[in-house]
Order: structure tokens, then C-alpha cells, then sequence
């Protein structure tokens, strides 16, 4: 009897450590998620909020050029992306630092249904008109402090 309290007892502990992984794994994904889009979201009011005014209205066609109104390249790496590393400063940035894409380079702010940034890892699709949207075609909020 004694015996098979301890296995009853194990198997629930094992159970609990399972679900708490579980629930950790969950959480930090869901973190990642929301952490990307409020990314997202810091780089679109860059590109299309503020650029535009200076260049044309014409939102601008890389990263690098972007480097004086973003104040790190480490912006321009998703949280849930493991396969890449930021790099230390804007003088050894390189494709190889950026999770995030830039689909329509250089496109007029005037074209508000155009997707101009997207993120691989999580689906998600900012538009000219600083609007972002989930991979299941839902507007994200901003989770902006100011």
C-alpha cells in the first residue's frame, strides 16, 4: 500500500511539473507575441507616421536607411525568433540582424491598403496607414505608454 502511494504521488508531481512547463512555454510565446507586435508597431510609426515627411511621402525602402530614427537595430529582431541575434550597433547591421521584412520598399504614403512590414514568425502585416494586423486578419492595438 505504501508503495503505491508513492507512485500515485509521483506521477501526480510529475504531472504538476508537466503542466507548469506547459503553461511557462505558453506564457513566454504569448509574451514573444505581444512584445513583436508592440515592435511592429514602434517601427511602423517610424516608417509611416514620420518619414514620410521628409522623403517625398514615400516610406523608406530599407532599415539602414532608417537607422537615425530608430535608436537601436535590436528593434528589428522579433522575440520569438531564436534563429537570429541583434546586432550591437547600426555600423554591423546586416540582413543576417533582421527578423522583419519590408514588402513594398520606398511605397507612397498615399497607398494606405499596401503592406509595407511583415514578420515571418508571427504573421503579422503592418500597413502604410500604421494599421497591423494578426495572422488571422485581426487589428492589433497598439500597447503604446504615451
Amino acid at each position: 500500500m505504501k508503495k503505491r502511494l508513492t507512485i500515485i504521488g509521483f506521477s501526480c508531481a510529475a504531472c504538476l511539473i508537466i503542466l507548469a512547463v506547459v503553461a511557462g512555454s505558453a506564457a513566454r510565446r504569448h509574451a514573444a507575441l505581444v512584445n513583436c507586435g508592440n515592435q511592429m508597431h514602434s517601427i511602423l510609426l517610424v516608417s509611416t507616421m514620420l518619414w514620410p515627411d521628409e522623403h517625398d511621402g514615400r516610406l523608406p525602402s530599407n532599415f539602414i536607411s532608417m537607422s537615425n530614427e530608430l535608436a537601436t537595430p535590436k528593434i528589428l529582431i522579433c522575440p520569438g525568433d531564436r534563429s537570429r541575434k541583434p546586432a550591437a550597433d547600426w555600423a554591423v547591421f546586416g540582413p543576417e540582424h533582421c527578423s522583419y521584412q519590408i514588402v513594398a520598399p520606398g511605397v507612397k504614403k498615399s497607398e494606405t491598403n499596401t503592406v509595407f512590414l511583415r514578420c515571418p514568425i508571427h504573421g503579422y502585416a503592418g500597413y502604410v496607414d500604421d494599421r497591423l494586423f494578426d495572422s488571422s486578419a485581426r487589428l492589433v492595438r497598439p500597447q503604446r505608454i504615451w
